[in-house]
C-alpha cells in the first residue's frame, strides 16, 4: 500500500485478494487513494468500494484521528453513499477530537457537509474544539471549516466569530479558493462579519486574475447574499469576467448574474457579455440555472431579448424538471422584464396547478403576481392558486399576502373566499407590514371592489403614524384605494395631506395625478395639497402621460378648485398629444374642462375632430360623458353629436341608467335633433326604470321634454315609477319632474298631486330655479295646487332676491297664469327685478310685464323700468314677446310713449310672423293706450288680421272690434280692412261681455228708488258697447265698476276700463261711475240713495 504508483484498480484488486490482512491504516489509505485518483463515476459504480466501506466500518475503533478524517474525506469526495460508515466514523471521532489535528478537523467537517450526512453532535463537538485552536489552522483549513458548517447548515456562532477574528490578518496567505470559500461560507450561514468581508474585498480585488470562474462567481454571490457593499470589488469582477466567460460553467454564469442583480450593481457590459455567452449554451443549463438567469436579468432591469427568447424556447420542453421555485421565478422574471412569452406562460399555467401543494407561499404569490403583471389570462390557474392559498395564509408573510391580493385584483379575478380570508388574517398583523404592503393590500381590495371595512379601518389606524416611511407611490396608492373603496378616513387623508407638500418634488406625474384624483373622489377638502399640485404640475406636464393629464384635470374639476393657469397648461399639453389619448382619457378631459367651466376652444375642437373616428373604441360611459361635456361647454359640434348618436343607438343595451340619462341630457341641452336616438333610448329605458335613481328619472324626463320628443309610453312609465319612489326625490328631482311633465304636456294628475303634497315640506331645500320651475310647471299644466303655491309665496323676500332673471319672470308668470292672488310674491318680484333688468332677455321682460298685468298688480316702478330697457332690445323680441309686452302695458294702464313708438317702428316689418292672437293683442294695446301718432300701425295690423278672423275666438275678435272703433274715431276719413267685418266683430264683443252681476242689479234697483228713470238695464250701444244702465236718448249711463275694473288692492282703474270710458266719451256718452269699494262701504238704502244722487250730479240735468 506504500506504492504511490498503485492505481485505484490495483488497490481495489489487492483489497479483494488480501483485504483480510489490511490494517486500519491500510484501509484508510486505500480509501483515500481510490477517491483521490479514481474516476468518480467509476468509483461510485464499483461494488468493491462498498466492500471497502464495510471493512472500514468493522475496524473503525482501530482508526486513529487522521485515518478517521481521511476515510470520511475519501467517501465524501467519491460521492459514495455509505451512511453506516459515516455514522460509525462520527461515533468514533467524538471521543478522539482532542487528538485531531486542524487538517483532520477541517477534513472531517468538509466530508460530512459534502456528503450531506447529518451529524449534529459531531459538528457541535468540532465547533466546540476548533475555536481555541484556530491559530494552528492554515488558510485552507480555516476556509474549509467555515465552508463545511455553512454547507451543512449548522449554526455555530462562536466558531464563525472566531474565524472572523482570525482570518483578516492572514488573508495574504489565502489562495483565491480560500478567499472565495470563506466569503461564501459566511454569506451562506447568514453570519454578519463586516470587517472580514471588507478585508476579503480588499485582498481579492487585486488578485482576481488568479481566480478561476467558480471563485469569481462565488465571491460575487457571497457579497451579494451578505448584502455587503463592495463597489470596488464588484467593479473589478465586472472588468475581469467578460474576457473569461468561455471558461464559465452554467452555474458560474448564473451566480455571477444573480450576484449583480441582487446587489443592485449596474454592470451593463457584464450582463451583455453573460447574455451573449449564455444564450447558445442553454442546453447545458439545469432548470434552476434557467430560472435564475431569467430572474437575474429581470431583477437588474437588463433588456436581453435574445436571451429571454432562448429561455422561452427552451423552458417549456423541460418544465417537468422545474421545481416550484423555478416555475415561479421563471414566470416572475418574464413578467418583470415585460417579455411576452405566450407559449411559456401557457405551459406554466398547465404545469403548475397539479403541483401547487409543493409551492411555498412565496412561490404561490410570485406566480400569481407574474400572471397578473403579464396580463396572461389563466382563470384555472388563479382558481387553483386561490384554493391552495386560502387554507395556508398563516404561513404567508406580509409581502406575500399583499402581492397575492394585488395579483388577483390586477388580473380581475373574483375570489371572494380568498379575499375574505386575507381580510380576516391581515388586521392582526399590520404591524409587520411595510408601507408598500399596506398600500398594495388597500389598493388590491379597492380595485377588486371587495368590501372589507374592518381591514380598511385597521389600515387607516396603522398608516398615519408611519407615513414618514411611505414613498410617494405608497402615499398615492393608499389615498387612491380609500377613495376608490368609498371608505371615509378623515384622519388618514388629513395625515397624507399634511405629509404631501414637503415631499412634492419626489412625486412622479402619476403619483401627483392619482393623489389629486383620490382627494377629489373622496370629497376631501385639502386646499394646500391642491395648491401645491397646481403649482408643481405645469412645470412637469411634459412628463405626464395622457391618463395623468386627464386625471389631473378631472380631479381639479371634481374638487371645484379654480386653477385657470393649470387648466390652460393642460389644454396646451393635451392638444398636441390627443393621438395618444385613450377613449376614457378623451372623455375625462373634456368632462373636466366642461365641469370646471374653463373655455378651451382649441382643445374641444381638436377632440371633436379626433373622437368620431374612434367612437367604436368608446365604452358607453365615454360616449355619454363626451356628449355631456360638449353640451355643458356649449360647444356646437353637430358632426360629433351625429357620430355619437350613430354609435350609441346600436349599443344602448350596454348603457347604465346614468349613461342613458347623461346622453339624453346632453342632446337636449345642446339642442341637437336626434329623434332616432331618443326613440331608441325610450325603448331601452322604459323596462329598466326600476334601476334608475330619482335623479335619473327626473333628468331623463327633463331631457325628453326639452327635446320635444313625444313618447307617451315613456312618460307613463316615468309617472308610475316616480309615484312609487317620490319620498326619495330631493327638491331638484321634484322640480325637474314637474317641469318635464308640464313641458311635455303629459297629463298626470296623480303625479302632480303627489308632487304638490311632497314639495311644501322640502321648500327650504329648493333653490331659486327649483321654486320657479315648480310654480311654472303647475301653472303650465293647469293643475290647482293652492297649498303649494301658498308655500312658494311664503318664501322670504331675501330668497326672491337670489332669483335670476328667468326665475323672477317664470315665477311671476306662473302665479299670474294660475290665478293665485299672492301680493307678497309679486311685491318681492317687483322690488327685486328693476335693478336687474339688464340681465333679462326679451322673453323674460315680456313675461314679467304680462304677469303683472294679468294678475292686475300695480307696479309702476317695475313697468317704468321695463319701458326704459325694452326699446333697445325690441329687435330681439319675437312676435309674441312684442304683442304680450304691448298688451301688458295697455292692460296695466301704463303710459309708455317711447316704448310704443319703438314697437310701432319694429312691428310692421314682422307682422307676417305674428299669430292671429298676437295681431289682436297688439292692435288692442295700441288702441287702448290711445295711439294717435300714425294710423299705419292699425292699417297694417288689420290688413294681416282680416285674413285670419275665422281662427280667432270671441276675445280676439272683441279686441279687434275695439281697435277698429278707436281707428274710426281717430281717423274717420280713413278706411280700415276691418270695416267690412264690423258686424262679426261687434257680435263677438257682445258675446264676450260678462253677464250682469248682483252688484249691478243692486245699483239698478237703487237708481229706480232715486228716480233715475226710465233707464235700460244692460244697454248695448249702436257700436256694440255694453252699458250697465243707460238712458239712450240722452246718452247718459251709469257704469258699476266691480273689482275687475281695477288693479288689485288699489283704486287705480286698469287700462281696459279707461279705454272703454274713453271710447264712450268719444261717442258722446256721459258716464257716472260707481266704484265697488265706495258702494260696498255704504250702510243701508238711505246712504246708497244719497250717494247715488251725488254721483248723478255729473249729468247736466238734475233729478226732479
Amino acid at each position: 500500500m506504500t506504492d504511490r504508483g498503485a492505481t485505484p484498480e490495483m488497490i481495489l484488486s489487492l483489497f479483494v485478494a488480501q483485504g483480510h490482512k489490511f490494517s486500519a491504516r491500510n484501509l484508510a489509505t486505500a480509501a483515500h487513494r481510490v477517491a483521490k485518483f479514481g474516476d468518480r463515476r467509476d468509483v461510485q459504480r464499483d461494488r468493491r468500494v462498498m466492500a471497502l466501506a464495510d471493512a472500514c466500518r468493522r475496524c473503525i475503533r482501530e482508526f486513529n484521528p487522521q485515518s478517521l478524517a481521511n476515510t470520511a474525506w475519501a467517501f465524501a469526495k467519491a460521492g459514495v453513499a455509505a451512511p453506516q460508515l459515516f455514522a460509525a466514523i462520527a461515533s468514533a471521532a467524538l471521543s478522539l477530537l482532542g487528538e485531531f489535528k486542524p487538517q483532520d478537523l477541517a477534513n472531517t467537517a468538509w466530508a460530512y457537509a459534502t456528503a450531506g450526512i447529518e451529524a449534529p453532535q459531531l459538528f457541535a463537538a468540532i465547533a466546540d474544539v476548533a475555536p481555541s485552536r484556530l491559530d494552528e489552522f492554515n488558510p485552507q483549513e480555516l476556509a474549509q471549516t467555515a465552508w463545511a458548517f455553512a454547507k451543512a447548515g449548522i449554526e455555530a456562532p462562536r466558531l464563525f466569530a472566531a474565524i472572523a477574528d482570525a482570518a483578516p490578518s492572514r488573508l495574504g496567505e489565502f489562495n483565491p479558493q480560500n478567499l472565495a470559500n470563506t466569503a461564501w461560507a459566511f454569506a451562506k450561514a447568514g453570519v454578519e462579519a463586516p470587517q472580514l468581508f471588507a478585508a476579503i474585498a480588499g485582498a481579492a480585488s487585486s488578485r482576481l486574475g488568479e481566480f478561476n470562474p467558480q471563485e469569481l462567481a462565488n465571491t460575487g454571490w457571497a457579497f451579494a447574499t451578505a448584502r455587503v457593499e463592495a463597489p470596488q470589488l464588484f467593479a473589478a469582477i465586472a472588468g475581469a469576467v467578460p474576457s473569461r466567460l468561455s471558461e464559465f460553467k452554467p452555474q458560474d454564469l448564473v451566480n455571477t448574474a444573480w450576484a449583480y442583480a441582487t446587489a443592485g450593481i449596474e454592470a451593463p457590459q457584464l450582463f451583455a457579455a453573460i447574455a451573449g455567452a449564455a444564450a447558445p449554451r442553454l442546453g447545458e443549463f439545469n432548470p434552476q440555472e434557467l430560472a435564475q438567469t431569467a430572474w437575474a436579468f429581470a431583477k437588474a432591469g437588463i433588456e436581453a431579448p435574445r436571451l429571454f427568447a432562448a429561455i422561452a424556447g427552451a423552458a417549456p420542453l423541460r418544465l417537468g424538471e422545474f421545481n416550484p421555485q423555478n416555475l415561479a421565478n421563471t414566470a416572475w422574471a418574464f413578467a418583470k422584464a415585460g417579455v411576452e412569452a405566450h407559449r411559456l406562460f401557457a405551459a406554466i399555467a398547465d404545469a403548475a396547478p397539479s403541483r401547487l401543494g409543493e409551492f411555498r407561499p412565496q412561490n404561490l404569490s410570485n406566480t400569481a403576481w407574474a400572471f397578473a403583471t403579464a396580463r396572461f389570462d389563466s382563470p384555472h390557474l388563479f382558481a387553483a392558486i386561490a384554493g391552495a392559498t386560502s387554507s395556508r395564509l398563516g404561513e404567508f408573510n406580509p409581502q406575500e399576502l399583499a402581492n397575492t391580493a394585488w395579483a388577483f385584483a390586477t388580473a380581475g379575478i373574483e375570489a371572494p373566499l380568498l379575499f375574505a380570508a386575507i381580510a380576516g388574517a391581515t388586521p392582526s398583523r399590520l404591524g409587520e407590514f411595510s408601507p408598500q404592503n399596506l398600500a398594495n393590500i388597500a389598493w388590491a381590495f379597492a380595485t377588486a371592489r371587495v368590501e372589507a371595512p374592518q381591514l380598511f379601518a385597521a389600515i387607516a389606524g396603522a398608516a398615519p403614524s408611519r407615513l414618514g416611511e411611505f414613498n410617494p407611490q405608497d402615499l398615492a396608492n393608499t389615498a387612491w384605494a380609500f377613495a376608490t373603496a368609498g371608505i371615509e378616513a378623515p384622519l388618514l387623508f388629513a395625515a397624507i395631506a399634511g405629509a404631501f407638500p414637503s415631499r412634492l418634488g419626489e412625486f412622479s406625474p402619476q403619483n401627483l395625478a392619482n393623489i389629486a384624483w383620490a382627494f377629489a373622489t373622496a370629497g376631501i377638502e385639502a386646499p394646500l395639497l391642491f395648491t401645491a399640485i397646481a403649482g408643481a404640475a405645469p412645470l412637469r406636464l411634459g412628463e405626464f402621460n395622457p391618463q395623468n393629464l386627464a386625471n389631473t384635470a378631472w380631479a381639479f374639476a371634481t374638487a371645484r378648485i379654480e386653477v385657470p393657469q393649470l387648466f390652460a397648461a393642460i389644454a396646451g399639453a393635451a392638444n398636441s398629444r390627443l393621438g395618444e389619448f385613450s377613449p376614457q382619457n378623451l372623455a375625462n378631459i373634456v368632462w373636466a374642462f366642461a365641469t370646471a367651466g374653463v373655455e378651451a376652444p382649441l382643445l374641444f375642437t381638436a377632440i371633436a375632430g379626433a373622437a368620431p373616428l374612434r367612437l367604436g373604441e368608446f365604452n358607453p360611459q365615454n360616449l355619454a360623458n363626451t356628449a355631456w361635456a360638449f353640451a355643458t361647454a356649449r360647444i356646437e359640434v353637430s358632426q360629433l353629436f351625429a357620430a355619437i348618436a350613430g354609435a350609441a343607438t346600436s349599443r344602448l343595451g350596454e348603457f347604465k341608467p346614468q349613461e342613458l340619462v347623461n346622453t339624453t341630457w346632453a342632446f337636449a341641452t345642446a339642442g341637437i335633433e336626434a329623434p332616432g336616438l331618443f326613440v331608441a333610448i325610450a325603448d331601452a329605458a322604459t323596462s329598466r326604470l326600476g334601476e334608475f335613481t330619482p335623479q335619473n328619472l327626473a333628468n331623463m324626463a327633463w331631457a325628453f321634454a326639452s327635446a320635444r320628443i313625444d313618447v307617451p309610453q315613456l312618460f307613463a312609465a316615468f309617472a308610475e315609477a316616480a309615484l312609487l319612489r317620490l319620498g326619495e326625490f330631493n327638491s331638484q328631482d321634484l322640480a325637474n319632474t314637474a317641469w318635464a311633465f308640464a313641458t311635455a304636456r303629459f297629463d298626470s294628475p296623480q303625479l302632480f298631486a303627489a308632487i304638490a303634497e311632497a314639495a311644501p315640506s322640502l321648500l327650504g331645500e329648493f333653490n331659486p330655479q327649483n321654486l320657479a320651475n315648480t310654480a311654472w310647471a303647475f301653472a303650465t299644466a293647469d293643475v290647482e295646487a293652492p297649498q303649494l303655491f301658498a308655500a312658494i309665496a311664503d318664501a322670504p323676500p331675501s330668497v326672491v332676491g337670489e332669483f335670476n332673471s328667468q326665475n323672477l319672470a317664470n315665477t311671476a308668470w306662473a302665479f299670474a297664469t294660475a290665478r293665485i292672488d299672492s301680493p307678497q310674491i309679486f311685491a318681492a318680484i317687483a322690488d327685486a327685478a328693476p335693478s336687474r333688468l339688464g340681465e333679462f332677455n326679451p322673453q323674460n321682460l315680456a313675461n314679467t310685464a304680462w304677469a303683472f298685468a294679468t294678475a292686475g298688480i300695480e307696479a309702476p316702478q317695475l313697468f317704468a323700468a321695463i319701458a326704459g330697457v325694452a326699446p333697445s332690445l325690441l329687435g330681439e323680441f319675437n312676435p309674441q314677446n312684442l304683442a304680450n309686452t304691448a298688451w301688458a302695458f295697455a292692460t296695466a294702464g301704463i303710459k309708455a310713449p317711447q316704448l310704443f313708438v319703438a314697437m310701432a317702428g319694429v312691428a310692421p316689418s314682422r307682422l307676417d310672423e305674428f299669430k292671429p292672437q298676437d295681431l289682436a293683442n297688439t292692435a288692442w294695446a295700441f288702441a287702448c293706450v290711445d295711439w294717435k301718432k300714425d294710423p299705419a300701425i292699425f292699417s297694417e295690423l288689420a290688413h294681416i288680421a282680416v285674413t285670419d278672423l275665422d281662427t280667432l275666438d270671441d276675445r280676439g275678435l272683441s279686441q279687434l272690434h275695439l281697435a277698429s272703433l278707436h281707428f274710426q274715431l281717430e281717423w274717420p276719413d280713413r278706411s280700415s280692412p276691418l270695416s267690412n267685418h264690423q258686424e262679426i266683430l261687434k257680435a263677438a264683443y257682445q258675446r264676450w261681455n260678462p253677464s250682469p252681476s248682483q252688484l249691478q242689479r243692486d245699483v239698478a234697483t237703487a237708481l229706480d228708488r232715486v228716480g233715475w228713470t226710465p233707464h235700460v238695464f244692460e244697454h248695448v250701444t249702436e257700436e256694440g258697447l255694453s252699458l250697465d244702465m243707460a238712458q239712450p236718448v240722452t246718452k247718459r249711463a251709469v257704469e258699476v265698476d266691480g273689482p275687475h275694473h281695477y288693479l288689485k288692492r288699489s283704486r287705480v282703474e286698469n287700462g281696459s276700463t279707461r279705454f272703454k270710458s274713453r271710447l264712450l266719451r268719444r261717442l258722446g256718452w256721459e258716464v257716472a261711475h260707481i266704484p265697488f269699494f265706495e258702494w260696498g262701504a255704504l250702510d243701508g238704502e238711505q246712504e246708497q240713495d244719497s250717494y247715488l244722487r251725488a254721483r248723478l250730479q255729473v249729468f247736466a240735468t238734475a233729478l226732479a
